[in-house]
This record gives C-alpha cells, structure tokens and sequence, in this order.
C-alpha cells in the first residue's frame, strides 16, 4: 500500500545479526534455454521478415509472443498478459488483445494468404481442412454469430476451413463459415476464396457424408477423404461381411503407437468411381468401449433401482432392463438380454474412411489424424473464459483469433520437425526447455544454470542448439 518492501521479521533479524554492510543478493532469473529455441525458429522461419510488410514491428512481437503462448501454455488467452517469458515483446492487458484481434480483419487476411500463395512451393500437394467443432457444448454462448450446426442441441457453431500446404500439413489460410459444409457449392465456393485448385484434398466431417453427396464429388472432380458414420446400415452389413478378414488385417499404427487392424477394399456402390473404403479395427478402443458399457449399465440399473432415471440413458434402460414393483414398492432390476453377447455382435472398435485419392490405409490414416489434430487444438477457441472476458466469438475478434493459432500451428510445425527422428513428444521438448533457468546476482551479473541430465541433452540435440549448463 505505501511502495515500502516489508521482511519477515526473522530476515531482519539475521541481517541485524550479519550487520549493517550485509550485501542482500537479489536474484534474475530466464529461462535461457526458452529464448535459444525461439531464435532458432525465428532464424529458420523468418517469420518478423515474412510479416513486417504487413504489420509493424511491435504488432509483429506481441504477435508471436501470444502465439508462443498459445504453444506452450493453451490456455485461455484471456491468461497471456500474465506471461512474460521469451525473447518477444508481451501483452499488458485485455483491451490491448482485443485490438490486436480486431486489426486483423479481412483485408489483412486477403494480403496475407496472396503472401502465402506467393512464396510456397506450387507443386506440393494441398488439403483442406473442415473442422467442425468450435461449438461450446456446455450451455448456449451469445457470441457465438455464425451460423448453426446440424446436431439436435442446435448450437450455435463456427466451423473453420484450413488450408495446409504439403505432405506435412502447414496451414497458412483459412475461411470461416456459417454453420457446416454439406454441399458442393459450399466447397467450390471455399475453393475459390482460398484460391486452391482441384488437386487439392478434401478433408471433410462425417456429417458431409451421403453416397450422393460422394457422387457429385466424383463428378466434379474433387479429391477427398471423409470418415463414414458407423450407424450407416450398409457399412454395418459391409463390416460383418468382412469382419474376420479385417481383424485379421494388414498391421500398422497410429499416432499414439497403438496397434491398428486394416483391410482396403472397393466401395459397393457406385463401382466405376474408382472408390476406395479403409476399413480400420482398434482392439484397445474395442475393449475400453466394453468396460464402459458395462459400467454404464452398472449406472443405470442404480437409477433404475432408486427411481432417478436420467433422459439420456432412455435406450439403455429400454433396450437392457426389465423393471417390476416388488410387494414393499421398491423397484426390482434385472437384465432384459445379455449386454456381452450384445456387445460382441456389434461394431464397436470397426470404423471407415472413404477416398479415391489412392492413398493406402496408412496414409489416409495418418490425414484423418492430422484433421483430428488441429480440431482438438481449435477447440481452445472456444473456451468459456474468452468469450465471456474478451468476446473471442463476435465477429471483430474471432477471425483474428483463428488466424493467431494459425501462427502457433506454423510454429508448432517447425519445432515437430526437429524431433521426428526422435522419440520425445512435443510436450516433453517444451517442457525440458522451459524447465531449464539460468539464475543471475545483482552483485556480481555471472550467471548459473543447473547441470542438464542426459533427456534434456538428447532434446536439446534434437532441437539444433547446445546449451552449456553449470555455474
């Protein structure tokens, strides 16, 4: 309250104790192994060069600085004024993340992806991205403004298109739509304004997903991969026609290093469009779906028991229980049919993509992982603590928003790069640099830094620099 430092009174002591000349040690710390990985993508990406004739330097710092935020931290952004690491320039307070958001509009967005067009490579391959998941599923967001998705909760929804260039998916543009993409205008549409051409490839959700929808695409040239919904009764009997050949399948992996089941076969329909379908079986997914059915129904019997059935478990009381009034007005609970001879009839762990890109199961695998990827990451757009704080969905913000994790996703990409060949995650790398500090006393400006064990080394190595460590 009066800008006077106040000690614990046992410092005072001590110091009364050492006398008046004591020197009090005050201590700096940073995270030196932070800024060496920043200069390096920095150096790598040039990316204050690439954007300095589109905005101005200080934009440009508080830019990066709150896209390596997004990176390392993924937190609200709502947080970013409190974090104050790295070598860029930060953000003081919210009004000064809004206006930054804002001053991305459309015509900046239009210069920036001509920039892109510009300077990448024109004969690697694109992909569109659809990503359909920044809904707030938790009750209904008033900023949300773009349209409506097609669920029965009717929420309101943002869908955002991202188009990446290469095999490694680097996304550099995007459009925002009004609800979801269910037509083949809608595309073409999306094609035009991303200025792509049809060699491009369509990642689309499953919602966009009909066998005449898949026909119009043919003939219209498009190419793509799209997840088929598994209650499709056609896939349900195409599934059980080959379930032994496809558990008995081709093995690869996923992203996660579980090991996959898979069988490629031609589609049974539309059989001179050259379509392909990937049938895929994850046993591990299989058998946590079996756990939890049988918890499920563990639940339910409970409810059942005590009278509190809930709206949502109406099929499984139905489809699983029998329920009659015993003489003292309890409910008495048992089992309709046999939840284990029902489960193993079913498809759970069997699923599907379709595409007549002629990429094999892995490959179209990894393209599905790669979409499943950036909307898990997308989702921290539509975080309840940034709508509520800075307004993120309303129109003046959110499409600058969209275009800072843009940023962070072409950051992110650079630091993936420099680890493939190792086995350290993108987490463990961050974790080990951020972890590292490098401390500094007022009275003498030498600095010290804590001995590295031989994982942070070995991620150091991998990242392109060598840190010297110790006093």
């Amino acid at each position: 309250m009066t800008g006077e430092p106040l000690y614990n009174p046992t410092y005072l002591q001590e110091l009364e104790s050492q006398g008046a000349e004591t020197v009090k040690a005050i201590p700096t710390f940073r995270r030196y192994a932070f800024e060496q990985l920043q200069e390096l993508v920095e150096k790598e990406l040039s990316l204050k060069a690439w954007m300095q004739p589109l905005l101005s330097i200080e934009k440009i710092e508080k830019l990066l600085h709150l896209a390596w935020y997004l990176l390392c931290v993924n937190n609200p952004l709502s947080y970013a004024t409190h974090w104050k690491q790295g070598i860029y320039r930060g953000v003081d307070s919210l009004p000064e993340i809004q206006a930054m958001l804002r001053s991305f509009d459309a015509e900046f967005l239009r210069l920036w992806g001509q920039r892109c067009l510009e300077n990448f490579d024109e004969d690697k391959r694109e992909i569109i991205f659809d990503l359909c998941s920044t809904a707030s599923y938790q009750n209904h967001n008033p900023f949300l403004q773009y349209g409506y998705n097609r669920d029965i909760e009717a929420l309101e929804q943002n869908t955002i298109i991202l188009l990446a260039h290469g095999d490694i998916p680097l996304p550099y543009s995007f459009q925002i739509l009004d609800g979801t993409m269910l037509s083949s205008k809608t595309i073409a549409n999306v094609m035009d304004t991303l200025e792509a051409d049809t060699d491009t490839v369509l990642m689309l959700n499953r919602r966009y997903f009909s066998i005449p929808r898949i026909q119009e695409l043919v003939e219209l040239g498009y190419q793509f991969i799209i997840r088929i919904p598994t209650r499709k009764r056609w896939l349900v009997q195409f599934i059980e026609e080959h379930r032994e050949a496809i558990v008995e399948g081709t093995v690869l992996y996923d992203c996660k290093g579980r090991e996959l089941k898979s069988l490629s076969l031609a589609a049974p329909f539309l059989e001179a469009e050259s379509l392909t379908i990937h049938l895929y079986y994850d046993e591990q997914w299989r058998e946590s779906q079996r756990s939890n059915l049988l918890s499920l129904l563990g639940r339910c019997k409970r409810e059942l028991e005590f009278e509190v059935p809930l709206e949502e478990h109406a099929r499984l009381y139905e489809t699983y229980f029998k329920v009659r009034k015993r003489p003292n007005g309890s409910n008495r609970v048992s089992l309709s049919r046999d939840p284990l001879r029902t489960f193993e009839a079913s498809q759970a762990g069997f699923w599907a993509v379709i595409t007549n890109t002629g990429l094999s199961a892995e490959q179209a695998l990894a393209k599905y992982e790669q979409r499943n990827d950036f909307e898990h990451r997308f989702n921290n757009l539509m975080n309840q603590e940034d709508c509520r704080v800075l307004h993120i969905q309303s129109p003046q913000y959110f499409p600058g928003r969209v275009f800072l994790q843009l940023v962070s996703e072409i950051i992110r990409q650079n630091v993936l790069e420099k680890l493939k060949e190792t086995s350290y995650s993108l987490n463990q790398a961050l974790f080990s640099v951020m972890d590292q500090q490098e401390v500094t006393f007022r009275e003498n400006d030498t600095p010290y830094r804590s001995e590295l064990n031989e994982q942070d080394k070995a991620i150091f190595r991998a990242l392109g620099f060598a840190v010297e460590a110790g006093a």
